[in-house]
């Protein structure tokens, strides 16, 4: 399988690795945060998961213009120290009885804003990382399946690790991840290449980082499949955070009448259909190209209008399992389209403008939800959502053909 052969290269697997604790780490710290929160002012915990998002997409755009501006490598060396510095720091005040919650908040948008540094930074690194591009299709679904497999391991380690070590402790282990993180990235050294670009001669100030953000919409807008591709990944969002973020929770209290734990069974669903579809996405050849993405939300869109109907347990899993397939789909040929088809000197600010704009869609669909499920139904509003998927996977699909291949490489034309 591509997955297991992309392994044997021992640079992806420390990084891939690294970037698995990592994420685990991540999660941990996001529980403990959410924890401390609700202790603390209750209903408020919400504002650290706002300012969070609300700095992710502020400073969304301005990471990929310094990601593509800076040495990559040494970006995301200093961002992993400053995020284990804020955490561990954290750590320290909890412990001793002194974290409060402006320090949370704080935190927060540190850590928000220094993921939109480091992200792209990551993302942008891995062409070179990787050689080919049937490697790099591999590698990008090793990465996309990090926060997945945290989200299933997470659970069940932060259920046994609180038994043996105080919450605040999970600070100091995502410390320690992030360190880790760090240590690889400096280990593989000469593997990250950095690729000089004509970035280098923009203008400073404000005015210079509008001009690099200018030029990679437009950069964008010439590549027609993949500006319909990001521009629909975010309307995809929209209708994804609504449906299953909200939709999901009010049919299993509504419709099903059971307990968190169906809740949980479904949500694990999903986990599973979306890990399955990387290990495939990572391994066949993209012969479908720009078609493939769109044909990724139409699956998604029909796992979703099966939730929507579904009146047992049994159906809800395999609908949220049969939605989870298109994910990777689409995900992972739209970034192998954009690691192979644009500029290396702007992958940074293009993957950044995909990032804002997915997270402009689910901030709009946890907003929109509210007052849709207050007037519609629960199968309504989720079957609404799941409309709009195969609606939004059938216009590409139109516009571009149902077996539309790559398309012609920018600086090819």
């Amino acid at each position: 399988m591509g997955f297991l052969k992309a392994l044997r290269h021992p640079a992806i697997a420390l990084l891939w690795s690294s970037q698995v604790l990592s994420a685990i780490g991540d999660y941990l710290y996001s529980l403990a945060v959410v924890w401390i929160a609700v202790k603390t002012v209750g209903s408020g915990a919400g504002l650290v998961a706002a300012a969070q998002a609300s700095s992710q997409l502020i400073f969304g755009l301005l990471g990929g213009v310094y990601a593509d501006r800076w040495n990559r490598r040494l970006v995301m060396v200093t961002v992993d120290v400053l995020r284990a510095a804020t955490v561990a720091l954290m750590a320290i005040l909890a412990l001793t009885g002194l974290l409060q919650f402006w320090y949370l908040v704080i935190a927060a948008i540190v850590i928000g804003g220094l993921g939109s540094l480091f992200d792209p930074a990551l993302q942008a690194s891995l062409p070179a990382l990787s050689g080919d591009v049937k490697t790099l299709q591999a590698v990008n679904g090793l990465m996309d399946v990090t926060a997945r497999l945290a989200r299933a391991l997470g659970p069940s380690m932060a259920g046994l690790l609180v038994l043996f070590m105080p919450l605040p402790q999970f600070f100091t282990l995502n410390a320690f991840s992030f360190v880790v993180s760090a240590l690889a990235i400096l280990f593989l050294g000469r593997h990250f290449i950095q690729v000089k670009t004509s970035v280098s001669t923009s203008s400073a100030g404000i005015r210079g980082i509008w001009q690099d953000i200018r030029g990679a919409v437009q950069l964008v807008g010439q590549h027609q499949p993949l500006a319909w591709s990001i521009t629909l990944n975010g309307v995809m969002n929209l209708a994804w955070s609504a449906s299953f973020l909200i939709g999901a929770p009010l049919l299993v209290e509504r419709v099903l009448k059971s307990d968190v734990g169906a809740l949980g069974l479904i949500i694990g669903a999903y986990g599973v259909g979306n890990v399955l579809s990387n290990l495939i996405m990572g391994s066949i050849p993209l012969r479908q190209g720009v078609s493939l993405v769109f044909y990724g939300k139409i699956v998604v869109g029909l796992g979703f209008l099966l939730l929507a109907f579904s009146h047992s347990l049994p159906m809800a899993i395999l609908g949220s399992a049969f939605a989870a397939l298109g994910g990777p789909m689409g995900d992972i040929t739209m970034l192998t389209m954009m690691q192979t088809e644009l500029p290396a000197g702007q992958l940074g600010k293009v993957y950044s403008l995909r990032m804002v704009l997915a997270n402009v869609g689910s901030s709009l669909g946890l907003l929109l939800a509210a007052p849709l499920f207050a007037h519609f139904s629960v199968l309504v509003g989720i079957s609404s959502c799941a409309l709009l998927m195969i609606i939004c996977g059938s216009i590409g699909l139109l516009r571009f053909g149902l077996n539309h291949g790559a398309a012609v490489p920018i600086e090819q034309r």
